[in-house]
């Protein structure tokens, strides 16, 4: 009896060490997100040539990331494949992006539908009082998370605005890797705060990783 006891209790404590192990081996969940829809290449090393390339990913793909060996790239693993495979950092994103649309209609029209509908606009070109509340209103609390800042040119800069939206005031600049912690959500933005000055303020999600 005394060894069927001791036999289960090392069951269990396995299982109980499995369980992190096993949530660790997943990675961190993100996305493929590419500003003109296209496929994000994945390459068997950390450059750009064209001899590395390996696959392709869909826009809005699943991945797990596993950390990245060297600044602007990030070791992946996606579809059940396994092995040293890499990807831009910048083409990945922590949330589900919407369906890409490319924007192929005029200015005009767009500002007729957006007065036909308050709610269907860019979030970044908000501008009125009605827009700007909307996407405050769909602000959403989290629990404090570092994202790190990711502009589109790896020499480029990221705004930290006032309110949720590009015509916004610039409270600061960021360049690439610069840390923030997240402490809201909205829908195409993050409230962040800056730990080193305690700036507040918006940047738009595309720009974070």
């Amino acid at each position: 009896m005394k060894k069927l006891i001791g036999l289960m209790l090392a069951v269990m404590m396995l299982a109980a060490l499995a369980a992190p192990a096993m949530a660790e081996s997943q990675g961190t969940e993100m996305y493929v997100y590419t500003g003109n829809g296209k496929n994000l290449l994945v390459r068997s090393s950390m450059s750009t040539t064209e001899d590395n390339v390996v696959d392709s990913l869909p826009y809005g793909t699943k991945v797990f990331a596993y950390g990245s060996p060297q600044p602007g790239w990030t070791y992946i693993e996606y579809g059940g494949k396994s092995g040293m495979r890499y990807v831009m950092s910048r083409f990945l994103v922590r949330y589900k992006p919407a369906p890409y649309q490319p924007s192929s209609s005029s200015s005009s029209s767009s500002s007729s539908s957006s007065a036909a509908n308050p709610k269907a606009f860019d979030s970044r070109e908000a501008v009125t009082v009605e827009q700007i509340n909307t996407l405050l209103v769909s602000a959403k609390s989290v629990e404090p998370y570092t994202v790190t800042v990711r502009p589109i040119r790896a020499s480029g800069w990221v705004y930290l605005r006032w309110l949720p939206s590009r015509h916004s005031a610039q409270i600061a600049t960021y360049g690439a890797n610069t840390q923030l912690t997240v402490i809201a959500e909205l829908k195409d933005w993050y409230q962040v705060e800056d730990p080193a000055t305690g700036k507040v303020g918006f940047v738009y999600k595309n720009y974070i990783q």
